[in-house]
């Protein structure tokens, strides 16, 4: 068993002195262990984080703060930010619009808004001290000492955007000593990954640290005609760090980070009567997609789907301590990427419901940070501002062809139905026919002769986003084991916003009909719809917390928190309609939480519980819906709410022997709320009425083993994740059924490891959904509806995959 040890939750030093002595060696110090078991560790580590912006025992946070460190991706083999909400209670990250670079991250319920670039997150996502927008957070996972994920408002400290929690994400920075390994992975699917990081000391105040990343892999769904897959992956990054320690006091950091990023957006199968075959299945392994994109010659036969995204980051880092008492952080750092997001929105190669989409994003933003950090015997005190500034250009397309649009057309107009078509059903119908009832109606219907062109209809957001805010956080200790903590932070945003779309590019005498982007709801006629329409808003609020926890045992406390948050409002980007109704309201929280955290049974398990009650003003929920009942297409939008939530976490982890580990964790919660009304994808006039979700039973069973082998050391991992599926809200439209969809979720992983007695070679064998369960979303997509194209599509998950991983280290 483990060795008692003295309880060290409680030590307060500088800021500078804890990431030195913490952050460079990997942020975790295991305890003493008797039994020894190499590279796998499996001892309840203590392990210090920056939640509250000082360097603490996470077992000592008085919050629900989960940590994923390095010996945690060691054991499990997790090479990306999704792989670690498995082991966290009430956390989910994964695709919300599309792949890569409109994924979304779930805390408590409460969700990062997708695509919209006047819209905030719910998330903050940190990376290396410096705030992550909605477009950047999936940066690469590579190089990293750990994963902090804090739940409940912590916008005192971080600011924000973090109504629902934060995710800090902290790379390793050099070290002092020659280091550096080789890793590749090989898997299923045609998977192959490769990491290189090299840290070298150049004399005694000067250690650079740089890493090589790269990733391909294709998808499992094949294309029927043109070959590849959809979904397959493939990007590269490096990160490079320079630390210069010019005293014993003194840190400063620059850092630079880079990623290409060129693949295959959100895999969406088609599953509507008009897919691959008339299939319905999407798992069938092949499907066809038509995506042609500008001033490319339609073939139905070929796909041009892509997503990208070029990104760099570059940040400069200050630690210093100004005397044993006082300690000084600064960060100021830069970011900028641009992203397309070419993809199929019909799920079929039918040009008669041809409809795709391209997000286009230029973006980049300047975040700086101050903080001074002050203790002297019981009092912790932090007081410091931040400012940032978001300049953000979003280009969203929608794509159609001449034949989609007059299918569009045929059924908007009560011309006929799905299988109906002006250009075939009328044998009458030719130019003329269509330049008359162009003229006559004041939109263009389009000619035969125009089979196969592709236009678009487009909207231009800008934004230009400002944010500051002044904070102070004080922790107490009263006695020797009871503390209390108290903040407040100012917050200030102004935004101003602008939405413009444009003449068609046809080689027609009118203006089509609008399928999503409608200049006229401004009010605006002839060339003035075309014009730039802006708006500007800001908001301020005062939020605070105050906690207070109890030491009842060297190994254990109690505590109980009052946190407020809140997020700006902000602008619907995706309709005129948000320019007209102007800026949506801010989003404001009331969080209440009780928590348990210990190590009891002689330090061999650990149980952390938290109890929480969130209350919510004008939630911010996007949603896909229309504008009205005859609106033939649904949109991403936004709507407000109210909302009431009640829940509880629970992780317990057992120390069996020093060789073997098991640990288990659930969540509950149970959510009441009123969404306003409006038109879901189905068309269907909903909400404006109370509403109960709660969650289904739930849980992840984990379990790690190290026994004894004659030579080297070995790992066997596997958890086990079940969650039951409540089935479909009651404002979610149902286009299709099948086997698929809401479906209880039973996915077991698995991996074997081994490693020489030297620890410079390891081997390992891994195992993803092993059980090759079958999980695809609810279809729908812009082209469902029968009064659209009739088209859905559903984006399945990952079947099994396995592969071998290899590292070699210095």
């Amino acid at each position: 068993m483990n060795a008692p040890q003295t309880r060290r939750r409680r030590a307060r030093r500088p800021l500078v002195t804890a990431l030195q002595a913490t952050l460079a060696l990997g942020v975790t110090t295991p305890a003493v262990n008797s039994f020894a078991q190499g590279a796998y560790s499996l001892t309840l580590e203590e392990v210090l984080v920056t939640a509250q912006k000082r360097e603490e025992d996470f077992m000592a946070v008085p919050a629900a703060v989960n940590a994923f460190t390095a010996q945690d991706m060691v054991n499990t083999g997790a090479v990306s930010i999704q792989d670690i909400d498995t082991f966290i209670p009430g956390v989910e990250i994964g695709d919300v619009v599309g792949g890569s670079t409109q994924a979304g991250i779930t805390i408590r319920g409460l969700s990062v808004i997708g695509i919209s670039s006047g819209q905030d997150p719910t998330v903050a996502v940190f990376y290396d001290g410096a705030y992550m927008p909605r477009a950047a957070f999936t940066i690469p996972f590579t190089d990293i000492a750990q994963t902090e994920v804090l739940k409940g408002p912590q916008g005192t400290l971080f600011g924000r955007n973090a109504t629902g929690g934060v995710i800090n994400i902290i790379p390793n920075k050099p070290g002092d000593e020659l280091d550096g390994f080789v890793k590749a992975r090989f898997g299923s699917k045609d998977q192959m990954r490769f990491e290189t990081m090299a840290n070298v000391p150049v004399g005694d105040t000067f250690a650079l640290r740089a890493n090589l990343f790269y990733e391909e892999r294709d998808g499992f769904v094949q294309s029927a005609t043109n070959g590849g897959d959809y979904r397959d992956e493939g990007f590269w990054a490096g990160r490079a760090v320079a630390l210069f320690t010019p005293t014993a006091n003194t840190d400063i950091q620059l850092a630079f980070d880079y990623e290409d990023r060129d693949e295959m957006p959100r895999l969406a199968v088609g599953v509507s009567p008009y897919a691959f075959m008339d299939s319905d299945d999407p798992f069938r392994s092949k499907d066809q997609h038509d995506v042609s994109g500008p001033n490319v010659p339609y073939d139905s036969n070929k796909n041009r789907e892509e997503e990208t995204r070029e990104m760099y980051g570059v940040s400069l880092k200050l630690d210093h301590a100004i005397t044993d008492e006082l300690s000084l952080f600064a960060i100021t750092s830069y970011r900028e990427w641009d992203t397309t997001n070419l993809q199929e929105e019909d799920g079929t190669a039918d040009p008669r419901r041809y409809l795709d989409t391209n997000n286009i994003e230029e973006s980049d933003i300047f975040y700086n940070e101050v903080r001074f950090n002050f203790v002297s015997g019981g009092l912790d005190l932090i007081v410091g501002g931040n400012y940032s500034q978001e300049d953000v250009f979003q280009r969203t397309d929608i794509g159609l062809l001449a034949d989609s649009y007059m299918q569009f057309v045929t059924i908007v107009g009560g011309f006929g139905g799905l299988d109906d078509h002006l250009w075939y059903t009328n044998p009458a119908y030719d130019a003329d026919l269509a330049l008359q009832l162009s003229e006559l109606l004041g939109l263009a219907f389009l000619p035969p002769e125009m089979e196969g062109v592709y236009f678009t209809e487009t909207m231009d957001n800008t934004g230009d986003f400002v944010n500051w805010g002044i904070f102070a956080d004080a922790t107490y200790q009263i006695t020797d084991t009871v503390r209390v903590a108290a903040g407040l932070r100012y917050s200030y945003d102004e935004k101003e916003y602008s939405w413009q779309t444009y003449k068609a590019d046809l080689d027609w005498p009118f203006e089509p009909e609008r399928v999503n982007y409608q200049p006229t709801d401004t009010g605006a006629t002839g060339d003035d719809r075309f014009n730039k329409f802006v708006a500007k808003d800001d908001w301020n609020q005062t939020t605070g917390r105050l906690v207070v926890d109890w030491d009842f045992s060297d190994y254990a406390m109690v505590y109980a928190s009052y946190a407020t948050g809140y997020k700006s409002g902000g602008f619907d980007g995706q309709t005129f309609k948000g320019f007209v109704s102007g800026s949506f309201d801010p989003e404001e929280i009331v969080s209440y939480e009780v928590g348990l955290k210990g190590d009891f049974c002689d330090d061999s398990l650990r149980v952390e519980f938290a109890a929480f009650m969130h209350e919510i003003d004008d939630r911010q929920r996007q949603v896909d819906k229309r504008d009205g009942p005859d609106d033939p297409t649904a949109a991403p939008g936004i709507i407000g709410q109210d909302e009431e939530t009640i829940g509880a976490e629970l992780i317990l982890t057992w120390s069996i022997l020093d060789s073997l580990r098991i640990s288990g964790l659930s969540t509950i919660r149970e959510t009441e709320s009123t969404p306003q009304q409006y038109f879901n994808s189905a068309g269907d006039l909903v909400g404006g009425v109370k509403e109960k979700d709660q969650t289904g039973t739930n849980y992840t069973l984990k379990l790690d083993w190290t026994p004894e082998i004659p030579y080297g050391y070995l790992l066997l991992h596997a958890n086990y994740e079940y969650a039951e599926d409540n089935g479909p809200g009651a404002t979610e439209a149902i286009f299709t059924t099948g086997r698929w969809y809401f479906q209880d979720k039973k996915k077991l992983n698995s991996r074997i490891a081994w490693t020489n007695p030297d620890e410079t070679f390891e081997v390992a064998l891994w195992g993803d959904n092993l059980l090759d369960e079958e999980y695809a979303g609810n279809p729908g997509g812009l082209a469902a509806g029968d009064d659209a194209l009739g088209a859905y599509h559903t984006t399945p998950q990952d079947t099994r995959t396995f592969g071998i991983d290899l590292r070699y280290s210095l």
